[in-house]
């Protein structure tokens, strides 16, 4: 009882670890959603400043981002809608794969802005006017300060992440033993109770032995009374022989006596 006691504990603990899980990857996907819509507001803003096509690359890279991350945070809602989690259940299994895309997803991000602030870059080495080439610098500042604040986000992201998943690690871990002690005591309870089964079966089978062994003997004297009966009943052919004879001798002692009489009548 306390074994299970114990499971159904680590089990609450479980969920608890994997809600909050959940919770920083939706903070996750909503920063990294929201930087990519900023990197594209300074992308298209650029293109139509300058006047040229160099960022159209930039847009389609960000769009891609952007449509990558909202397939993402549609999946992290499906997971905190699930009932019944635990760590047992695929749900861990699925909490991995959105870490795991989650940190693809911000290398992306900080890919995309890389690109993007190399971009802009480079465009301070065409003529532009004063205009141009100051509304440039203030876009570069935004994104070093977007840098920042990515740099920021996902190392503190990091730290809850991980003291997340060494808390997964460790539950999981306890879990696995008391469920190997559990079913330990559980193989260990079916074994006695097949033993005392098998017990059950030998005294059953003992007795049904000497009842058969009692009713086997019980017959044998009745079929020995039986037989000796048949042997003192004659058989019907030899009844129908003796019957014919005690007929005859009757007969002859009837035709002898018969004659006797007439001797005498005659002396």
């Amino acid at each position: 009882m306390n074994d299970n006691k114990n499971i159904q504990r680590q089990e609450e603990q479980t969920k608890e670890v994997i809600n909050e899980i959940i919770k920083e990857y939706a903070k996750t996907a909503d920063f990294l959603e929201d930087n990519t819509d900023t990197q594209l507001k300074i992308a298209g803003e650029l293109k139509e400043e300058l006047k040229n096509n160099d960022f159209d690359v930039n847009i389609e890279e960000l769009k891609a981002l952007k449509d990558e991350i909202t397939g993402l945070k549609a999946e992290i809602k499906r997971l905190n809608e699930m009932d019944n989690i635990s760590l047992s259940s695929l749900i861990a299994k699925d909490i991995r794969a959105v870490g795991k895309s989650l940190i693809n997803l911000q290398e992306k991000a900080v890919g995309s802005i890389k690109n993007l602030y190399d971009s802009m870059k480079h465009q301070l080495t065409y003529n532009l006017t004063k205009a141009q080439e100051k509304f440039v610098e203030m876009k570069i500042g935004i994104v070093k300060g977007l840098v920042n604040s990515m740099q920021s986000f996902i190392k503190e992201q990091q730290k809850k992440l991980n003291n997340c998943l060494e808390k997964l690690d460790t539950l999981s871990k306890e879990i696995q033993k008391d469920e190997e002690k559990l079913n330990k005591g559980t193989k260990e309870e079916i074994k006695q109770t097949d033993n005392e089964n098998k017990d059950i079966k030998a005294s059953e089978k003992t007795d049904v032995r000497d009842n058969s062994e009692r009713t086997e003997n019980k017959p044998i004297k009745n079929n020995d009374r039986s037989s000796k009966n048949i042997k003192r009943k004659p058989s019907v052919l030899k009844t129908l022989k003796e019957n014919q004879q005690k007929i005859r001798q009757e007969e002859n002692g009837k035709g002898e006596k018969t004659v006797k009489k007439d001797k005498g009548m005659e002396i």
